[in-house]
């Protein structure tokens, strides 16, 4: 069934997990469905940061307003945190007002950690007619619990926008295991448990190389710097990449390492890039990405002891013979759950339970 969608969200910029996957998951619903598309994102200006989300916000309402006489309305909402819930829950009832059947899409675990005003408003001017996309079983299960709401709700994995990667012929480093970070690199993100990783496999004389990349303020930079000096050609910074540059990264790394301790953590992009390239991946158990890995991977408690724990599992991962057989398990299982999660996509508004 053909749909009439207005979509509202945060588009990039910014260029953030938020940002990129409401905008690919416009670009899915747009293939089948009539969608008018709605960018509510905040300015850079710190200073006109609400004031112009709030413009937008009205003019989202106002959109709203005018489609509501489409038929198969319905209202995609990406859902903020913090303070932008105060014009998620504007928009949730205008939809509510106008007659429309709302999805609220779930981006964050920071409302569902700990629970929020703003996120009982959405519940209460949403009614019957609120539906929730969750991203894995836990995010919904936790939501449920939090709110001691029971949701009308479909799961809809980040799996959906990361498409599975090709096999390369490019050379590989036989000598040493590669590990790998990619992200915006802040302390939250782990850029310092990675790097702190970095040292003590050179002061093991591990062979293992570290490669770095994403954008970084200047605080981090200098850190970034002062290691890259100190542990010379073991570790390399690429800075920020994109396209054909990040896929090349992913794809001469061995394992990805994500350290996060990031508060809205849910289901990070980069793990399922890494996953796409063949990656193995090691991680801090936030949010979804309990459901993100598998037996190729390592799980880390949430506090855990990160260095040691990751590079006693490292230090029994050999590069080879095994290299290549493990990267191509790990490209065809994420290949079938790419496959999957945008089957879901594809069917998520053809309930009405």
């Amino acid at each position: 069934m053909k749909h009439h969608i207005v979509a509202i969200g945060q588009l990039p910029p910014p260029l953030n997990g938020f940002s990129f996957a409401t905008r690919d998951m416009i670009a899915l619903l747009s293939e089948a469905n009539d969608v008018t598309v709605r960018n509510i994102a905040p300015p850079s200006s710190r200073l006109l940061k609400h004031p112009i989300r709030l413009v937008r916000t009205l003019a989202a309402c106002l959109q709203l307003f005018r489609d509501r006489k489409q038929e198969g309305r319905i209202c995609y909402l990406g859902c903020d945190g913090g303070l932008g819930m105060i014009y998620v829950s504007l928009i949730v009832l205008a939809a509510r007002l106008l007659g429309y059947r709302t999805h609220l899409h779930h981006h964050s675990f920071s409302y569902i950690d700990r629970p929020q005003l703003l996120m009982r408003c959405a519940l209460m001017f949403g009614g019957r007619e609120l539906r929730h996309i969750f991203l894995c079983d836990i995010m919904r299960d936790r939501f449920t619990e939090t709110y001691e709401h029971r949701a009308r709700c479909n799961i809809a994995s980040n799996a959906a926008f990361v498409a599975p990667m090709e096999a390369s012929d490019a050379p590989v480093d036989h000598t040493h295991l590669v590990i790998g970070m990619l992200s915006n690199l802040t302390r939250e993100k782990g850029l310092d448990t990675f790097l702190a990783l970095a040292r003590q496999a050179r002061a093991e004389g591990a062979e293992i190389k570290a490669l770095l990349a994403g954008p970084a303020d200047p605080t981090e930079r200098a850190a970034i710097d002062a290691a890259v000096a100190e542990l010379g050609g073991m570790l390399d910074y690429r800075g920020p990449l994109y396209g054909d540059a990040k896929a090349s990264f992913y794809r001469e790394i061995d394992v990805f390492i994500f350290p996060t301790t990031y508060t809205n953590e849910a289901q990070p992009l980069v793990i399922f890039e890494a996953k796409a390239a063949g990656n193995a991946v090691i991680s801090f158990d936030r949010g979804c990405i309990r459901r993100q890995l598998d037996e190729y991977d390592l799980l880390i408690p949430a506090g855990g002891e990160f260095v040691p724990t990751a590079l006693a599992w490292l230090s029994a991962l050999s590069p080879e013979p095994a290299r290549g057989p493990r990267r191509t398990a790990i490209r065809q299982a994420y290949r079938a759950r790419h496959a999957k999660a945008r089957a879901s996509v594809s069917v998520l508004f053809d309930r009405d339970d």
